[in-house]
């Protein structure tokens, strides 16, 4: 069980006719057996195998989650090709730097951005065939001979007499060393690079975070998928870690109805990035404001007590009981609402607001904060369900070794570390030095050897005085108020850090109406996040935007991360004007 195809099918006859991925049709959720899904998995590689698809080929896919997706990618890895995953929000640039970049001789595309893929394929001379992973016309298929769909590769690979060799043909010649996907890091500020991951390095990975999940005590996990299958994060914690524990899958297909899919599932476990968590809390307590006054105060304290008991404050015989029966009247309402099976969320891919963990954790449900990077395939730490540390990202997981450096700076070692960028063996050199891994992360180690992050090297806000600035748990501290959605703290070579501040939606309409009011509220804000800063961290002046930070303006990454180098040009002219009055 060296590599991940031959993972999936020795589960594959363990766990049979059990369900593993779930999905919906229409308004009704249906299942796959891990025998279906075996069936399809050979039937596509087959397919592949028929149209030429070798052994290290790259395969690019990009799509939306969804059981097809995870198919793909089992059937590709099973050849012992490569997967390329991609982003279904990139435009066409980033497309056809994707497909150049990794030298993609195959192309698995949604029906949306198959106009974009055969517009740009007469310019890139190495792909043979491009396959819609949903269902085309065949009238398209005529009239392009390079363009499959998903179901011609299952009838092709139906057809093939190589079933009862298919393990021996292609599963087990795949080394633990070869190169099982090429994941683009997020590309903040450059181009983005190409991660090497290896079975090896992924199935490593694996081990590490099965030790996290083995002691919570549920027969059958079940996970819901949000984050796109394209991140590592997801990749690895939400699709191939399920496939190694034997636990269910199902896919969301509309963010504005995970709550419900929470109903409906009932996962034992979630795994999403610290967004996902702002807008559940904002949108609790929002819900909380509709509520009368004994429901509020029933509220307020189930946080309070909860908060103090989490901490470890002792509690007196009085809050005891009235925490049990909080317990009753308040947090098996809202668990119930998150399906009632909940073990835990799982938060990664950004820093978590520590007034947000706080919160979960304060109505019983777990939230563990973990770290990663994709250069680790990507897991790196995590809390661990008996013992969580809100203000830490955990301690290493099992198989890694973790180390300050002089500079600060995290570094990492183990099998689970990349084998490279590829083609770019110059930025490899520069981040993994005896075998060490430089995370670009700032951090430290807490008695019991848990990280605690302090900032991102190439993020540090550096002020004209000389002062080093993480502007991250500035933001975060903005963050927690309602009011705003989105901040991004600027400063750098500056007197003085400035923010700029997209509101919640609801109050744009009255910012366009009624600036001079809206800026006292933002303002007023901004004064009781100061007072918990220290004088150089204090924001002297902000403005306001009615324009969000986003994946279409090229303000965030597809991880939701801020552009920071784009934003900051974006408003160059604004930011100036707040440096240029001599008063703050």
């Amino acid at each position: 069980m060296n590599t991940l195809p031959s993972l999936f099918f020795k589960n594959t006859s363990i766990y049979q006719n059990k369900t593993l991925f779930g999905f919906k049709d229409g308004m009704s959720w249906k299942s796959i057996s891990w025998n279906k899904s075996s069936e399809f998995v050979q039937n596509i590689a087959l397919g592949l195998h028929e149209i030429g698809v070798k052994k290290s080929d790259k395969i690019t896919l990009i799509a939306e989650n969804s059981y097809k997706w995870c198919i793909v990618d089992l059937s590709i890895m099973s050849l012992g090709a490569i997967t390329v995953p991609g982003y279904i929000t990139s435009n066409e640039e980033e497309i056809f730097y994707l497909l150049s970049h990794s030298d993609s001789s195959f192309v698995f595309v949604n029906s949306t951005l198959l106009p974009v893929i055969l517009k740009i394929l007469p310019k890139l001379k190495k792909i043979k065939y491009v396959i819609n992973i949903d269902d085309n016309s065949k009238d398209d298929l005529k009239q392009n001979p390079q363009l499959y769909n998903y179901n011609q590769l299952l009838e092709m690979g139906n057809k093939s007499n190589l079933h009862d060799k298919f393990l021996e043909t292609f599963v087990n010649k795949i080394n633990q060393d070869d190169v099982v996907s090429l994941i683009y890091t997020s590309g903040t500020s450059s181009n983005p690079k190409a991660v090497m991951l290896t079975n090896k390095s992924t199935i490593s990975n694996l081990l590490g975070a099965y030790e996290l999940v083995k002691d919570i005590d549920i027969k059958e996990h079940r996970f819901l998928s949000i984050i796109p299958l394209s991140h590592a994060y997801e990749h690895t914690a939400g699709f191939l870690l399920p496939v190694y524990i034997g636990a269910e899958i199902y896919f969301n297909d509309n963010r504005d109805k995970i709550v419900n899919d929470l109903q409906s599932v009932r996962p034992t476990l979630m795994i999403a990035v610290p967004r996902l968590y702002e807008v559940l809390f904002k949108k609790i307590n929002n819900q909380l404001l509709t509520q009368n006054k004994l429901a509020q105060k029933l509220f307020f304290k189930t946080i309070e007590l909860g908060t103090k008991d989490f901490q470890c404050s002792k509690l007196t015989f009085f809050e005891k009981i009235t925490n049990n029966l909080l317990d009753l009247i308040i947090r098996k309402k809202i668990k119930k609402k998150f399906g009632g099976q909940l073990q835990a969320f799982i938060s990664g891919g950004a820093a978590l607001n520590n007034q947000v963990g706080l919160f979960f954790q304060s109505l019983g449900i777990n939230i563990l904060q973990g770290y990663g990077q994709t250069e680790c395939s990507p897991l790196i730490s995590c809390n661990p369900m008996n013992s969580i540390k809100i203000d830490t990202v955990g301690p290493v997981i099992k198989g890694l070794e973790v180390k300050i450096s002089e500079q600060k700076e995290i570094l990492v070692k183990g099998n689970s570390v990349m084998k490279g960028y590829w083609k770019d063996q110059k930025s490899t050199n520069k981040v993994i030095v005896n075998g060490w891994l430089h995370t670009g992360d700032l951090g430290e180690l807490d008695k019991d050897n848990y990280i605690k992050i302090t900032g991102r090297i190439n993020e540090m806000i550096v002020s004209s005085g000389g002062d080093n600035i993480a502007p991250v748990p500035i933001e975060n501290l903005l963050l927690a108020y309602d009011e705003i959605e989105q901040v991004m703290v600027y400063g750098h070579n500056r007197p003085f850090l400035t923010a700029i501040i997209f509101p919640n939606e609801n109050l744009i309409n009255d910012v366009s109406k009624n600036i001079v009011k809206d800026y006292s509220i933002f303002q007023a804000i901004v004064n009781k996040v100061n007072k918990q800063l220290s004088q150089s961290k204090k924001i002297r002046k902000f403005l306001l935007t009615d324009k969000s930070f986003n994946i279409e303006n090229n303000q965030l990454t597809p991880t939701l991360k801020i552009k920071r180098r784009i934003v900051s040009a974006n408003y160059a002219e604004q930011l100036d004007k707040l440096y240029k009055k001599s008063f703050f």
